[in-house]
């Protein structure tokens, strides 16, 4: 094609979301592969719905389905999920894309992308990821997963449960190449404090600003007085650990309403009272704040406690897993720990790994922690968290 091409992908939905605002907001124009009910309807203008070659919907009525394929053709940058270029590959029929890069790749298995790579319509590929944080999500435990054939483990296929990604980077390392392997140095997401837990104990000490505008902020911009103790602590602090009972530390004439007074699920929904409060009318449900969780069952919970204190306008928060929130960011990310008990220890511990240097990396702590722009905030229960090593060097360097 003599018009340029470029293929961004990614496994999740949400992740392709999350490049679509990235493309809308430097002014770049470009399509997005999928259907209505898994596009955000902030991109919903970008949108083809893929159907076939010769028959191609568009949810932008104003587009005619004749002029589709030209509209492909011409558009220089196509964005779809890795799993619907694989499932319907119309659109190779179509255009020829120079470059295809690979968001969130160390999510993906290798028969998630062989099919790919093996195209004749993409000439170059380059896969992103972080081994460092969260793996593919598998169902099989490592015994059913390992590998016997000797010929798959001499090319380094030893665990099916193992991304193509972090399989070849690997590689590299033991045949002591760096010439394919590329390392980010300079990070434009977090502001530096943010980053430096992180960076120290996940990265070596490399997660260095760009830097750019928010990373040189010496101010949250919370220019409201304060109102509690809780408060001034949200204005002053970047990131900070919470325990549970803080309601009735920080805020008294708070923690004597409703039901589950003292809780985590209710210092969530107060927490997102205040912060929306702080931004006024620059708040943006989608763009300013995010909570994570580990269990399911936590969203409904902190969902039912904001619509008992009559929070509906904070109704479009996304409140998700760790899981569904890795390639996410926000401005001010909330991160409820939700534990109760010792054993549950276990499971928020569950995604570890060791580096190449032989430290271990707490991949689902590294992703919760590197979701946030300008302002982190933890909140769980101390004595419990207290538990685990790494938890308690964390608590000892947040906690007010």
């Amino acid at each position: 094609t003599s018009h340029p091409s470029i293929l961004l992908t990614a496994y999740t939905n949400r992740a392709v979301d999350e490049i679509c605002d990235m493309l809308d907001g430097a002014g770049l124009d470009y399509l997005r592969l999928g259907n209505a009910a898994s596009c955000d309807p902030r991109f919903k203008s970008h949108l083809i719905t893929t159907v076939c070659c010769d028959s191609v919907a568009t949810d932008n009525d104003s587009v005619a389905t004749d002029d589709t394929q030209a509209i492909i053709e011409h558009t220089p940058i196509v964005v779809s999920t890795t799993s619907m270029l694989l499932a319907r590959p119309f659109i190779f029929d179509i255009k020829h894309f120079s470059l295809a890069v690979v968001d969130e790749a160390s999510q993906i298995l290798e028969p998630g992308l062989v099919g790919l790579l093996a195209s004749d319509r993409i000439d170059r590929f380059v896969l992103i990821g972080d081994h460092k944080q969260l793996p593919a999500v598998v169902q099989q435990d490592e015994r059913d997963s390992a590998v016997a054939e000797q010929l798959l483990r001499d090319i380094g296929i030893t665990d099916c449960r193992q991304s193509l990604f972090q399989r070849l980077y690997q590689w590299e390392l033991r045949q002591g190449r760096q010439q394919f392997i590329g390392t980010l140095t300079h990070q434009g997401r977090m502001h530096p404090d943010v980053a430096s837990f992180p960076s120290s104990h996940f990265y070596g000490g490399h997660l260095l600003p760009v830097p750019i505008a928010h990373q040189t902020e010496t101010t949250l911009g919370y220019d409201l007085p304060a109102e509690d103790t809780l408060d001034q602590l949200l204005k002053t602090r970047r990131v900070l650990f919470l325990k549970t009972d803080v309601a009735s530390i920080y805020s008294p004439p708070l923690a004597g309403e409703g039901s589950g007074v003292g809780s985590e699920t209710y210092l969530v929904a107060d927490l997102l009272r205040r912060i929306c409060r702080f931004y006024g009318d620059r708040f943006d449900p989608v763009r300013t704040t995010g909570v994570i969780v580990p269990y399911r069952s936590q969203i409904a919970a902190i969902r039912a406690e904001m619509a008992r204190m009559g929070l509906d306008a904070l109704k479009d928060i996304t409140i998700d897993t760790v899981e569904r929130y890795q390639g996410s960011q926000r401005d001010v990310i909330i991160y409820s720990f939700a534990v109760s008990r010792l054993y549950q220890l276990d499971f928020l511990t569950a995604s570890t790994c060791k580096d190449e240097d032989g430290n271990t990396i707490d991949r689902k702590l590294n992703v919760a922690l590197t979701r946030a722009r300008k302002q982190m905030i933890m909140v769980g229960d101390a004595d419990i968290l207290r538990h685990n090593p790494l938890f308690r060097q964390l608590i000892q360097a947040y906690l007010p």
